[in-house]
């Protein structure tokens, strides 16, 4: 029986395995076609899953040697990638209001990596240096760096004297140098590591110098790691360019030597080396990170996401393009934070050379809307909202939480046209085919009203008045004016140079890659600041008390909606909990009359309760 299961194991490791790799590619100039990988689909993870019963049941006998664990360590790295890879090819759309399939997928890898790890360490089971290289390497990619350093310091601390060595071999050792570094150890002892792992062989090994060069990038000793990277170069043949690659990209994003990671740069996109590289953007987005933590060069983090975008092309994947887009508005809106009209006028310029290089799609829109909060300019706000539909770009339910939501970065938006919002992002959720309202919806609410008059309250030190305090009227928002930005379309429409109309207006971001985290579903707005117009104590108040009304009225009317009773107290009792402003009005929610509140003509969405 033992046998058979070795066999079964053995087969579907190694087919498995064989089903995830990418083969290795040299650079043909004639065709710099980025290959996308090998197509996956669920029978791989179905085997994955099998390789790992099929690995407890044979834990206990003999037949588990360090070959085949180490496969089978491999085989759930090239899992953890080829799930990354789908992500952000957004081949999958992931439900946030359930467990995602890539959630599931990630959860079951890493729990199976730690059962190995943990096998490993008990002295259950060996592993050699390839094995050992994966295992170190995915929880690294995990982001578990405290667990990635245990494992590795437990595992040279063993006394089993095998699994001691392993963990000193150079292609681990190779892993863990620039982890070990960005978590506070000494570049000397870095030094003192590098020098041990070397002397246990008797070539250049090129893992072992690619964490050093990287590890002596972060300790800021350009010197070292070009050195180094020369010695590299000259020993790495063809079949060995990867490494190359690997460090050229580091140059890019970990160098903090500008004009040197600025060399790396355009010796990438020139095609000036013998290696064809990926520019990835994690490294591009780096890059434009320290630019701006250095410098403060806006025109230089400008002219990097223009080449990076031209680089990328038409036809990049979206998830490549909104994790770039992502960072580089990070930097731009806190550029101009205080300068609204130069930075809508810059904002306007972007747009037109950004639909220059590819055509602009939703999440372009969605990252600008989720940040231009910032400026608490509600015309701005229309002005995407209208750009939408210059650019014949539908809305999905994303765009439409994410324009909900934005209504809590004004203090003077009227309570119809939050409410207006609300009923699109109702009628929208129908349309798509929901059962239930989803919490993505509720939360995109609650962002509008409840917290916007929680961060109103913690600034001003104010209390929600109670009904009998309260005139129950709204705070018209032609009390206080927004500025209209120079040339929006709705100071100015009759330019032929215009390129919007005006046109009357009537989250969730996809979080398929940490592209999209602009659009935090959960908080994106939390970090507003409140700029307009003061209005009176009095008046503040009032419309505080008027938009938690508005909130509970919504609530109330459309409880029916809610996936379970669950939900419903989640969002009365639960958010009162956390936020302290609905404390002292939730006991007004029973007695609430909410025919003032419509419900559109809806056909998926189905009472619950």
């Amino acid at each position: 029986m033992s046998n058979q299961k070795i066999i079964d194991f053995e087969n579907c490791v190694s087919s498995t395995l064989f089903m995830s790799q990418t083969p290795r590619r040299k650079y043909n100039y004639a065709n710099s076609n980025i290959h996308n990988g090998p197509s996956i689909d669920n029978s791989f993870w179905n085997s994955i899953q099998l390789a790992m019963k099929l690995y407890t049941d044979l834990i206990l006998t003999s037949d588990l040697n360090s070959d085949r664990v180490s496969k089978l360590v491999h085989l759930l790295h090239n899992g953890l990638r080829t799930n990354r890879n789908q992500l952000t090819k957004m081949n999958k759309k992931p439900d946030y209001d359930s467990k995602s399939f890539h959630k599931e997928i990630t959860n079951y890898l890493c729990k199976s990596l730690r059962v190995i790890a943990n096998d490993v360490l008990l002295d259950k089971i060996n592993l050699n240096e390839y094995g050992a290289m994966h295992l170190i390497t995915a929880f690294k990619e995990l982001l578990l760096f405290d667990e990635c350093i245990s494992i590795w310091q437990n595992s040279i601390n063993s006394k089993n004297n095998y699994t001691s060595n392993i963990f000193l071999n150079p292609r681990v050792v190779g892993v863990i140098l620039p982890i070990l570094y960005d978590h506070g150890i000494p570049y000397d002892q870095i030094q003192l590591l590098y020098e041990k792992s070397s002397s246990m062989i008797n070539y250049f090994h090129p893992n072992l110098s690619v964490g050093m060069i990287r590890a002596s990038l972060s300790s800021g000793n350009i010197p070292m790691a070009l050195s180094l990277f020369e010695k590299l170069s000259q020993e790495s043949t063809e079949m060995k360019f990867g490494y190359l690659i690997e460090t050229h990209l580091s140059f890019i994003g970990e160098c903090k030597d500008l004009e040197v990671a600025q060399l790396f740069f355009d010796k990438a996109l020139n095609n000036e080396m013998p290696y064809k590289i990926d520019l990835q953007v994690s490294y591009v987005k780096s890059f434009l990170n320290n630019i701006w933590s250095q410098k403060k060069d806006f025109n230089h983090v400008y002219q990097i996401w223009y080449i990076s975008s031209l680089h990328y092309g038409k036809n990049v994947n979206h998830g490549i393009s909104s994790s770039l887009n992502d960072t580089f508005f990070n930097i731009f809106f806190e550029h101009f934070k205080s300068n609204k009209l130069d930075g809508f006028n810059h904002l306007k310029s972007i747009i037109i050379t950004y639909n220059n290089i590819k055509p602009i799609d939703e999440p372009f829109f969605n990252i600008i809307l989720t940040k231009c909060s910032i400026w608490h300019d509600s015309n701005i706000i229309e002005f995407i909202d209208n750009s939408y539909d210059y650019y014949k770009i539908e809305k999905t339910i994303v765009s439409y939480r994410i324009l909900l939501k934005s209504m809590g970065s004004i203090d003077n938006v009227e309570n119809n046209i939050i409410l207006s919002r609300w009923l699109d992002l109702v009628i929208k959720s129908d349309h798509i085919g929901q059962r239930f309202i989803a919490n993505a919806d509720w939360a995109a609410l609650r962002d509008a009203t409840i917290t916007w008059a929680q961060d109103l309250s913690n600034k001003s030190n104010l209390t929600v008045p109670s009904s009998d305090q309260s005139l129950l009227v709204s705070v018209s928002s032609n009390d206080t004016a927004v500025p209209t930005p120079i040339g929006s379309p709705i100071s100015k429409t009759n330019s032929n140079n215009e390129i919007f109309t005006r046109v009357p207006s009537t989250e969730n971001i996809d979080f398929n890659h940490p592209a999209f985290a602009a659009a935090n579903a959960s908080g994106a707005f939390d970090d507003v600041r409140m700029k307009n117009k003061p209005m009176t104590l009095y008046g503040t108040t009032n419309t505080m008390y008027q938009r938690i009304i508005l909130y509970l009225k919504i609530v109330k009317k459309y409880s029916k909606f809610c996936r379970d009773t669950r939900q419903l107290t989640r969002l009365t009792s639960g958010t009162a909990l956390k936020y302290s402003c609905l404390q002292s009005v939730l006991n007004e929610f029973p007695s609430l009359d909410t025919s003032d509140i419509p419900i559109p003509q809806l056909h998926s969405l189905k009472q619950s309760f």
